[in-house]
Protein backbone atom coordinates (compact mmCIF):
# COMPACT_ATOMS: atom_id res chain seq x y z
CA UNK A 1 0.00 0.00 0.00
CA UNK A 2 1.21 3.29 -0.79
CA UNK A 3 2.10 5.62 2.20
CA UNK A 4 -0.26 8.15 1.05
CA UNK A 5 -3.22 6.19 0.81
CA UNK A 6 -2.06 4.92 4.28
CA UNK A 7 -2.18 8.05 5.42
CA UNK A 8 -5.98 8.79 4.04
CA UNK A 9 -7.31 5.88 5.67
CA UNK A 10 -5.17 6.44 9.08
CA UNK A 11 -6.92 10.23 9.40
CA UNK A 12 -10.02 8.54 8.78
CA UNK A 13 -9.94 6.01 11.30
CA UNK A 14 -8.96 9.36 13.76
CA UNK A 15 -12.44 10.22 12.74
CA UNK A 16 -14.02 7.05 13.74
CA UNK A 17 -12.25 6.92 17.05
CA UNK A 18 -13.15 10.81 17.82
CA UNK A 19 -16.32 11.45 15.88
CA UNK A 20 -18.80 10.52 18.86
CA UNK A 21 -17.19 12.38 20.97
CA UNK A 22 -17.10 15.52 19.04
CA UNK A 23 -20.02 15.87 17.05
CA UNK A 24 -20.92 19.31 17.54
CA UNK A 25 -17.14 20.37 16.85
CA UNK A 26 -16.63 19.05 13.23
CA UNK A 27 -13.75 21.87 12.56
CA UNK A 28 -12.30 20.94 15.94
CA UNK A 29 -11.80 17.16 15.05
CA UNK A 30 -10.55 17.92 11.46
CA UNK A 31 -7.79 19.36 13.05
CA UNK A 32 -6.97 17.06 15.52
CA UNK A 33 -6.76 14.44 13.11
CA UNK A 34 -4.18 16.21 10.93
CA UNK A 35 -7.39 17.62 7.81
CA UNK A 36 -6.35 20.72 6.53
CA UNK A 37 -10.51 21.88 7.37
CA UNK A 38 -13.58 20.70 7.88
CA UNK A 39 -14.76 20.42 3.84
CA UNK A 40 -11.18 18.41 3.44
CA UNK A 41 -12.41 16.19 6.29
CA UNK A 42 -15.43 15.26 5.60
CA UNK A 43 -14.81 14.68 1.17
CA UNK A 44 -12.10 12.30 2.05
CA UNK A 45 -14.32 10.51 4.66
CA UNK A 46 -17.08 10.43 1.82
CA UNK A 47 -14.67 9.02 -0.39
CA UNK A 48 -13.63 6.09 2.13
CA UNK A 49 -16.39 5.19 3.91
CA UNK A 50 -19.41 5.87 1.33
CA UNK A 51 -21.19 8.72 3.76
CA UNK A 52 -20.28 12.06 5.15
CA UNK A 53 -18.98 12.26 9.02
CA UNK A 54 -22.46 13.59 9.87
CA UNK A 55 -24.38 10.87 8.20
CA UNK A 56 -21.93 7.89 9.51
CA UNK A 57 -22.41 9.07 13.43
CA UNK A 58 -26.23 9.57 12.95
CA UNK A 59 -26.32 5.85 11.92
CA UNK A 60 -27.15 6.42 8.56
CA UNK A 61 -24.42 3.77 7.58
CA UNK A 62 -23.36 3.21 3.40
CA UNK A 63 -25.65 0.41 1.86
CA UNK A 64 -23.21 -2.86 1.76
CA UNK A 65 -21.49 -3.59 -1.77
CA UNK A 66 -20.11 -6.44 -3.44
CA UNK A 67 -16.20 -6.45 -3.56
Amino acid sequence: MPPKRFERIERVRRVLAGGRAHTARWAQLAATAGFYDQSHMAAEFRTLMGVTPAAFFAGRLPSLQHC
